[in-house]
């Protein structure tokens, strides 16, 4: 059950894989076995809060695992029917789940779709993000500066993915002014500097109040960072990484470069099939 990064987890339950498995389209998860519901579930509780069981997933449920989940029920109820149901949980892990999900249940809409955003860009799933964090914007006022400039930055994030640059360009310069950033502001002049004009990099960067010398700086320390990737031998290992196993903030604000385009597209392709 162990990922990369997280410990391995030692499981005292019967452990019997099921007939035919089911995948959670969402995040492109397949599950076989009950131990394997209940670690998706631990980590994406807010998903299912949000979104509710699928039928599919329900159905499998029952006929896999012999555990019917009442229709009738809220999707809360019946996260704890599922968790309760083996021993993959010890009891106090149990009661902690329960008062997450329980807490989780009574968040606001707008964060509850801020949060499933993150959990969606947490799995590299930045369509399905993009949509989240849309949800969220009409009442962004509801939550903190810090979760406000998150939305934002995130969202432009998904753009970049979706290679809407202009649109990400003004999410970033919206998260700017907000509060102060370094991550928000290498995103907003490193998408500016990819459109390829330098007299409309000048006037972004005036936008937030930088003066020209500054943004002549940051034009060269860009290109110069361009120019040691572009054709080196670490541009091309850098084609053959895993991007869904790095982390969104780093892989956007210190490595983003011509190389990642094409793996990029690949990935938003895969996923909007």
């Amino acid at each position: 059950m162990g990922e990369e990064g997280t410990a391995m987890r030692m499981v005292l339950c019967e452990t019997e894989e099921s007939r035919r498995t089911y995948t959670l389209n969402s995040f492109g998860q397949t599950i076989s076995s009950y131990e394997e519901l209940c670690y998706i579930i631990s980590g994406q509780y807010l998903y299912f809060l949000t979104e509710g069981i699928p039928e599919g997933m329900r159905e499998w449920i029952e006929e896999e695992l012999g555990l019917v989940l009442p229709a009738e029920e809220e999707t809360k109820k019946q996260l704890e029917h599922i968790i309760g149901y083996r021993n993959y949980f010890t009891v106090p892990e149990q009661r902690m789940l329960v008062q997450q999900m329980r807490t989780a249940y009574l968040y606001s809409s707008v964060r509850k779709h801020k949060m499933l955003g993150d959990l969606y860009l947490k799995h590299s799933r930045y369509l399905s993000a993009y949509h989240a964090y849309q949800k969220s914007l009409s009442g962004l006022m509801q939550l903190k500066t810090k979760e406000q400039q998150e939305v934002l930055y995130h969202t432009g994030l998904c753009l970049t993915r979706m290679f809407r640059f202009q649109e990400a360009k003004e999410f970033f310069k919206r998260s700017c002014r907000l509060k102060e950033n370094k991550k928000c502001q290498e995103a907003y002049f490193i998408v500016s500097y990819m459109q390829g004009d330098y007299q409309k990099f000048l006037e972004d960067g005036r936008a937030l109040s930088f003066t020209e010398e500054q943004l002549r700086e940051i034009h060269e320390n860009i290109s110069a960072m361009e120019e040691r990737f572009s054709g080196s031998e670490e541009s091309t290992a850098l084609k053959k990484i895993g991007y869904h196993r790095k982390k969104p903030d780093d892989l956007m604000t210190r490595r983003l470069t011509w190389s990642m385009l094409e793996r990029w597209k690949n990935e938003y392709r895969r996923e909007i099939v």
